[in-house]
């Protein structure tokens, strides 16, 4: 009963599109509250020295994250994007994006892109946020490419899994849930984190995947 509660909410949520009403510091972040929610607190606790975001969109996701980080006194955001999109920031959002987030454009599956984070983050305690392009190709492709930055304990959050059917309907078939799925088959270094998804509802499930062993992947 409760399930069906959660998933009849989570899809009049994404029906009625509310998450892109959603703002932080002016600017839309388009993120479904509980799960940034979750994200500050894992920040709060790896305290990690980069944050890689790909898919910048209109940039809010990368504030809210930097904002963390600058309350911490510690740490930077990397996000990555194909387009860079012109919007007027606040004074405190522009503050952020000049000292706390370093801007990449290219596809974050590029091999330029891939290494240049690595050139600037390898070696580091990270934690990597999948929300690009979510096609279940797309999405493995960037969980190989990016697993190995993450270090024990910390972790890569594939942002979307809710659709193609979790429960929401997307028309582009397989997604982040199946990418996940595939994923997990071949690599014993990540478990997904059931705990960080503890309020119910969240738009990223089985997408919370914690480092438990060393490895290459």
């Amino acid at each position: 009963m409760t399930q069906k509660i959660c998933d009849n909410f989570h899809k009049l949520y994404e029906e009625k599109r509310i998450w892109e009403k959603t703002t932080w510091l002016g600017t839309p972040i388009w993120k479904f509250p509980f799960d940034a929610f979750i994200i500050q607190e894992l920040i709060f606790k790896i305290k990690p020295r980069y944050i890689i975001e790909t898919g910048t969109n209109f940039g809010g996701s990368a504030l809210f994250y930097a904002s963390i980080m600058q309350l911490l006194g510690y740490g930077q955001v990397i996000t990555i994007d194909k387009k860079e999109k012109k919007i007027e920031f606040s004074q405190a959002a522009q503050y952020l994006f000049d000292n706390r987030i370093i801007k990449m454009i290219g596809n974050s599956i590029d091999q330029k892109i891939i290494r240049q984070i690595y050139h600037i983050a390898k070696n580091q305690k990270n934690i990597v946020i999948l929300d690009s392009w979510h096609s279940k190709e797309h999405v493995l492709k960037e969980l190989n490419l990016y697993s190995p930055l993450v270090s024990v304990g910390s972790y890569i959050i594939v942002e979307d899994s809710h659709i193609n059917g979790h429960p929401v309907e997307w028309k582009w078939g397989s997604g982040p849930y199946e990418a996940i799925e595939e994923f997990l088959k071949n690599n014993e270094s990540f478990k997904i984190d059931k705990d960080c998804e503890k309020l119910l509802i969240t738009f990223n499930p089985n997408g919370y995947l914690r480092r438990i062993l060393h490895g290459n992947s």
